[in-house]
């Protein structure tokens, strides 16, 4: 019999129609959608029953075979369930990741000629927001994300969770007794509070073990150690979500997280806390009327939404200046000539404050500058520690309140002075700065740039403007040497090049590095130039001809190390003054 085309095609479609639809290849669980339900030993109806489920139980899928799913049951073994009586869900799975090689650039997009936002190393975890391609994009902070190229990073497991809290016995009461913050037990890691460093103070959160209430969330959240954000974050909450919650102080919500106390921030209305009024686009707030910024790198954009996620609406070049509507996180929603509205990213323009009616810009920092220095210091990244005295080792950073970098500028400066060298040495808590801002770590160079602004205003005659920081997660036989039976950190010159004039700062960082190479033989690990593409790549550095970025060291120095160094350094910088005829008294 010959069969007409048509005829077979039409067939055929029916055919298709008839067979059963597939299962979703995005479902990941099962939903069980009747009262009670067999689990059985293999895909069979006649096969022993292995379990039994009630509704609404959910099971993550193993495999699936001929209408039935293999599920992975609570206690770990597996078992199969018929298709026709589950429905199919799909919830996504926390996945954390680290990286493979040493330093992994992360950047604001997913490409490899975007903005670099800092490097990992393999000792970080973090969590994977989505998927792009070759590319993921992962949790950096509470407020930044970034994207890294998948080749080079790894499934890992989660951070390891605190160990749950030891209950402090108290009798029922209607009212919970208040008890003060630090009497509860904090997860370690996180930073220990220090009296010389303000903590918040939230309100008395309840200790009896007792649920407070019950908490929906609408958007995604970080997940706090400690009230304060300062402390490590943990984890990630995603919106949807319907958690219960432990009380409520200070816009922190205390949680249960992996079986220890955890904190999320989310102000609400009805606490007590400073009034919010409404913003509108053609009246800005009060407090940042005056305010503005000014771009650094060319061609960079605008966007419609504070996110590389949204548009681009044009672009603004080196050194236009904007009124600043307000701030969104890591992004400043600025004001256009033609007064329509754009955001701009934080990390890639100098936020410029107000004056204070003398003409003296960044009131509030440099406590105790005189105007007669020859020699500024200061840190942008101010609580970098070193590996065996940090109390923050959660992730990538090694940071410490007390025992940072600081310490080592303290000690340059007292060097210099010895040596009758007018010297500043900067004091300000930019990381606490940023927290009290709610604003994140990529934001810490606009942050240090009013402080080094304040300070030139001042003392428009200073001469060298030092950044001093500890560099990554290096090994020791990279960043230290001994020398004579003493050991030291190994320095690093960096100079930026999205400033026009960084010859000048290159040429100074030359000059130091053949004066240590001469008389400290190896100390000096060179001069490095980095781009916009390469971090933040410009420094600070355009304030002045004599300023460099220089890094003392890696993570795995000790302070004694560094202090080493900076004797090294005041004894090479000093020369070199001398030298070169700097007057100084």
């Amino acid at each position: 019999m010959r069969y007409h085309t048509p005829t077979i095609l039409v067939v055929a479609f029916f055919l298709v129609w008839l067979l059963p639809l597939p299962i979703s290849h995005a479902a990941t669980h099962v939903e069980v959608a009747v009262d009670q339900l067999n689990i059985r030993s293999a895909p069979d109806t006649t096969t022993q029953i292995v379990a039994t489920l009630n509704k609404a139980t959910r099971l993550p899928i193993v495999t699936q075979k001929s209408g039935w799913s293999q599920v992975k049951l609570a206690n770990g073994t597996t078992g199969w369930v018929n298709n026709k009586y589950v429905k199919m869900i799909d919830i996504p799975r926390t996945i954390y990741l680290k990286s493979t090689v040493e330093l992994l650039n992360v950047r604001a997009e997913p490409n490899a000629t975007s903005q670099i936002l800092q490097t990992i190393t393999p000792n970080g975890t973090y969590l994977q927001v989505k998927k792009q391609g070759n590319w993921v994009q992962i949790k950096l902070s509470n407020e930044v994300n970034g994207w890294v190229n998948s080749s080079y990073m790894t499934e890992t497991a989660a951070p390891a969770p605190a160990p749950a809290p030891v209950p402090t016995p108290s009798l029922p009461a209607p009212n919970p007794v208040p008890v003060p913050t630090p009497s509860l037990p904090a997860p370690t890691p996180a930073p220990v509070p220090t009296p010389s460093l303000p903590a918040p103070t939230p309100a008395p959160f309840p200790i009896d073990g007792q649920a407070a209430g019950s908490l929906t969330l609408q958007e995604g959240y970080a997940i706090f150690a400690a009230p304060d954000f300062l402390s490590a974050v943990i984890g990630e909450l995603y919106g949807g979500m319907v958690l219960e919650h432990f009380g409520y102080a200070n816009g922190w919500y205390k949680i249960r997280f992996n079986g220890a106390d955890a904190y999320i921030y989310k102000p609400e209305a009805a606490a007590p806390q400073q009034p919010v009024n409404p913003w509108t686009p053609n009246t800005p707030p009060p407090a940042q009327a005056e305010a503005s910024i000014r771009v650094k790198n060319a061609d960079t954009n605008l966007r419609s939404g504070p996110g590389t996620h949204y548009a681009v609406v044009g672009t603004a070049q080196p050194g236009q200046t904007f009124p600043i509507v307000q701030t969104e996180g890591d992004w400043y929603m600025i004001r256009l000539p033609d007064q329509s509205t754009a955001y701009i990213a934080g990390w890639i323009v100098d936020q410029l404050h107000p004056t204070n009616g003398t003409g003296s810009p960044g009131v509030g920092y440099n406590a105790g500058m005189i105007g007669n220095e020859t020699v500024y210091i200061y840190h942008t990244h101010n609580r970098e520690s070193w590996r065996n005295v940090a109390r923050q080792t959660q992730g990538s950073s090694v940071d410490d309140p007390e025992i940072n970098i600081t310490l080592v500028g303290k000690r340059l400066g007292e060097l210099l002075q010895q040596r009758g060298i007018q010297t500043m040495v900067n004091q300000d808590d930019f990381a606490k700065r940023l927290a009290e801002q709610k604003k994140s770590f990529a934001m810490s160079y606009a942050e240090s740039y009013n402080a080094v602004v304040a300070a030139v205003a001042t003392n428009p005659n200073l001469q060298y403007i030092f950044d001093i920081h500890r560099d990554s997660d290096e090994p020791r036989s990279k960043v230290a040497l001994t020398l004579n039976g003493k050991t030291y950190a190994r320095t690093l010159f960096v100079i930026g090049t999205a400033n026009p004039n960084y010859h000048e700062n290159k040429k100074l960082a030359d000059s130091l590095h053949a004066r240590l190479e001469a008389a400290y033989p190896g100390l000096s690990r060179g001069v490095i130039l980095k781009g916009k593409n390469e971090g933040n790549g410009e420094y600070n550095q355009s304030l002045s001809q004599g300023s460099l970025l220089l890094e003392f060291g890696g993570t795995n120095n000790t302070l004694e190390e560094c202090y080493n160094t900076a004797e090294a350094f005041a004894d090479v910088l000093v020369n070199h003054m001398l030298e070169s005829r700097v007057v100084f008294k």
